[in-house]
């Protein structure tokens, strides 16, 4: 589901120092690559929250559309930064966007007196679910974007370095 992206020139080995082995091996690899760089999707993860609740708003406003271009963007960054595997960072920083706000949420409702039987009501575990998939699909386009971006450009990089240095 999460491909690894043709290597990077100049680019050390991704999973350089990585032991794991046995049956959860697939879950390690990814845990330690999202450990190691922790910045790729973290920040990402905190200016999609800010462009996820601008998106909330009024939805014919300019703040919701400019909202929308933020989240987009910085899932497409998170992809950009975590070359290792793009779509990973992407889903990543999209799942901490979700349990941000929603942490933010349960925490506004909480504050004016909702209890636990508020939220567990099945038609708003549903709806969590639904924007929790909704983001995690969306964190894998805007990485897998963002690491084709990335990938596009240093092809293009190396084609044309010949060729300016001739002149």
């Amino acid at each position: 589901m999460f491909p690894p992206a043709p290597p990077l020139p100049g680019r050390p080995d991704p999973l350089a120092g990585f032991t794991g082995s046995g049956p959860m091996r697939i879950v390690t690899e990814r845990l330690f690559l999202l450990r190691r760089n922790l910045l790729a999707w973290i920040l990402p993860g905190i200016i999609a929250v800010f462009g996820y609740l601008a998106s909330l708003g009024e939805r014919t406003g300019i703040l919701s559309l400019l909202g929308t271009f933020v989240l987009f963007g910085a899932l497409i960054a998170a992809g950009w930064f975590g070359w290792q595997r793009p779509a990973l960072f992407g889903v990543a920083a999209a799942l901490l966007c979700w349990v941000i706000t929603m942490s933010l949420v349960l925490f506004s409702f909480a504050q004016r007196g909702a209890g636990p039987d508020t939220f567990g009501t099945p038609e708003v575990m549903l709806g969590q679910l639904v924007t929790a998939l909704y983001l995690g699909a969306l964190g894998f386009l805007g990485g897998w974007y963002g690491g084709y971006l990335r990938r596009r450009q240093t092809q293009l990089s190396a084609a044309q370095g010949p060729r300016n240095r001739r002149r």
